[in-house]
């Protein structure tokens, strides 16, 4: 079973990344109602923020286009870890995220796919595939992954999100956390303090600092579309 998934692995990669009837689409998701702060529901807004922020800081700094993220959650219900993996792996290896779900639907583990011939030479010695050759659990594989965007895109000290993991904050407050000290220059403590001293909700905060949660989303990813 193992050589069959490396063999299919090895004619997928051959495949393009997105096919020309899904290329031109845009992110264009209904599946968040509350987009917007409202202050008689102060928490509304807030999974729309943190995941169009999240969405956003993939798309930055993992070569792929935030609409085509969308895309793939909405049409496929691929699981949220499994496609960050996948979206982490096909931007250290240029293999396609199409050829390497695939893999993983056909029961092919990450351990399989990284140990196959057409990637060995391109894994390196990146430290979130060590984890994976480990035998790592794809839950856990995300923080690392989320760690290794969040040190790239915004210069966080390794020490500092580390310190905020003690905190108990999920991925996505962590990106959303570094994403408002960046574009407001208030300091990350402050930040936080509003967060869990004040209670203030993540839209809550945005709003403060007049920033939408769409607005939001649109700064971390700069230019692309």
């Amino acid at each position: 079973m193992k050589s069959i998934l490396l063999l299919m692995l090895s004619s997928l990669l051959i495949l393009t990344l997105l096919s020309p009837a899904t290329a031109g689409q845009t992110d264009n998701c209904h599946c968040f109602r509350d987009r917007s702060y409202d202050p008689g529901h102060k928490f509304a807004a807030d999974d729309y923020l943190l995941t169009t922020s999240f969405n956003s800081l993939i798309a930055a700094t993992l070569s792929v286009k935030k609409r085509q993220i969308v895309l793939m959650k909405m049409k496929g219900g691929v699981d949220p870890d499994e496609l960050l993996i996948a979206l982490y792996i096909a931007d250290k290896t240029e293999a396609p995220v199409d050829a390497l779900l695939s893999i993983r639907d056909n029961g092919g583990s990450w351990q399989d796919i990284l140990n196959s011939p057409s990637l060995q030479q391109t894994a390196g010695t990146d430290p979130v595939f060590a984890k994976i050759a480990a035998g790592t659990i794809a839950h856990d594989l995300t923080s690392p992954i989320t760690d290794a965007m969040i040190n790239t895109h915004y210069h966080a000290r390794p020490e500092q999100i580390s310190s905020l993991r003690n905190e108990d904050f999920s991925n996505k407050e962590l990106n959303l956390i570094f994403a408002l000290n960046k574009q407001t220059t208030t300091p990350v403590k402050e930040i936080v303090g509003m967060a869990r001293q004040k209670k203030m909700s993540w839209s809550e905060i945005a709003h403060h600092f007049n920033l939408t949660p769409a607005g939001v989303g649109k700064t971390i990813l700069g230019n692309q579309t």
